[in-house]
């Protein structure tokens, strides 16, 4: 498929001369109009620039805030380990107990 007339062809080929038996004058008209300086909005840079600085400076509270998560994370670990560890020795002192309770009750009895 041949390329419109002043523009290069996209598929790295050269454009069809055939059509035309003259010689023609490059035309540069496509090259100028994409990589013209372009205006851009003073919105826009200020936008991309705001986003660098606030991206830029929440690095230091991120940090912040995943040391903090990490410190209640293994504070909760360490309180459910106690807890548990709590628990385990309830029962081996009810377990301890209800053993003495029971030798004293057989003593009577013999």
């Amino acid at each position: 498929m041949p390329a419109p007339s002043g523009t290069p062809p996209q598929d790295g080929t050269q454009a069809d001369q055939s059509q035309s038996t003259q010689p023609q004058q490059p035309q540069q008209s496509w090259y100028v109009a994409e990589h013209a300086p372009c205006q851009v909005s003073s919105q826009v840079t200020d936008s991309v620039a705001m986003t660098n600085v606030a991206t830029i400076g929440v690095g230091p509270s991120y940090a912040a805030l995943q040391s903090m998560l990490g410190q209640s994370q293994s504070q909760s670990v360490l309180m459910a380990n106690m807890v548990s560890a709590q628990r385990q020795n309830a029962m081996v002192g009810m377990t301890t107990m209800t053993k003495g309770i029971e030798q004293i009750m057989n003593r009577r009895n013999q």
